[in-house]
């Protein structure tokens, strides 16, 4: 019986990484611009020639393909990329969401699988910016899709004269609110030069861009705004300096003015198994720090005299909510 029950948990989970062969197949296509190259339909030697890749590897990846339902294979015997892999897993794609893999495969997987190492040796990560940065800021555009028309809600209701992105990254939410409010005063900050210089090319210059750490710019004498918007930075910071560093914000605000928060939000039941395992990613570096939970964004407006307006999920399978905060 014993021998039973070892099998057919080892069964378990060899079908449960079915799902992640997909996700690795999907990563690899993507980073090598495969499933363009399959589009219409092409034998395997042809590509390994014109690129001088290693023909057998290239074969092997073509076979999982064929398994999992990413490719093809023609009456010709040419190997033809699914329709739906070109749209969402191709670098030149107006639809694609293959950077998500990228960062899935490149960051936050590595992590977790030297998870049983940093916890034997008491030692973290350290997370570099200029290598993950621009990967990050490009995620960050998907999550806009999802946030910006709550966001955009707001702006119409509350009709600030001034907003201020923190993070701004590529300036996803600066150009939307620039195209519909094109009288709103629009500030960004970006620490990333790289990420700076991407949102620089694709702002006008009337909107105001600063390549600067945001604890240098709260400390600059930023002229107060209506609406300042802290998305996906407070991992960032240590639970610590959080109460000093919304109370800086909250004093960059005017009264009656709104803050934005959006977070990944730990302990809670919309997608807790995401964050349970995002913060595991965090916590496994000396520079990133735990997700919040909802006390501690409670804890947060109250020391910094902000009313706790409203919080609801914007991505349910991921955990992050968006929380407004109103300055008194």
């Amino acid at each position: 019986m014993f021998e039973v029950r070892r099998f057919l948990q080892a069964r378990k989970w060899m079908k449960s990484n079915e799902s992640f062969l997909k996700t690795w197949h999907a990563h690899v296509g993507y980073k090598l611009n495969l499933f363009r190259l399959f589009e219409s339909g092409e034998r395997v030697h042809q590509i390994a020639e014109r690129y001088n890749w290693d023909e057998e590897l290239l074969q092997n990846w073509v076979d999982v393909g064929l398994q999992v339902g990413h490719l093809d294979k023609t009456l010709t015997g040419k190997i033809k990329s699914k329709k739906k892999l070109v749209r969402f897993a191709t670098v030149d794609s107006g639809e694609s969401a293959g950077i998500l893999l990228r960062e899935m495969m490149e960051l936050h997987i590595p992590t977790l699988l030297e998870y049983p190492d940093l916890i034997q040796n008491r030692h973290k990560r350290v997370y570099r910016d200029e290598a993950f940065g621009q990967v990050v800021a490009e995620t960050s555009t998907l999550l806009e899709k999802a946030a910006l028309p709550p966001i955009m809600k707001l702006i119409g209701q509350e009709k600030p004269a001034s907003v201020l992105d923190l993070g701004c990254g590529f300036g996803g939410y600066l150009k939307k609110i620039n195209q519909s409010y094109q009288g709103t005063s629009l500030i960004g900050v970006e620490k990333n030069p790289d990420v700076y210089e991407y949102a620089r090319c694709g702002l006008p210059e009337h909107v105001h861009l600063y390549n600067e750490d945001l604890e240098t710019f709260l400390q600059s004498g930023q002229s107060p705004v209506d609406m300042v918007m802290v998305h996906n930075l407070l991992y960032y910071f240590p639970v610590s300096s959080r109460s000093r560093l919304m109370q800086e914000i909250a004093g960059m605000t005017n009264s009656g003015g709104k803050i934005t928060i959006i977070t990944p939000v730990k302990g809670e039941t919309a997608g807790g198994m995401f964050t349970s395992a995002f913060n595991a990613f965090m916590t496994a570096h000396d520079n990133l720090y735990p997700l919040p939970d909802m006390t501690e964004l409670k804890v947060l407006a109250k020391d910094a005299g902000l009313d706790f307006t409203s919080v609801k999920p914007i991505i349910r399978e991921g955990g992050w909510f968006l929380v407004i905060l109103t300055k008194k």
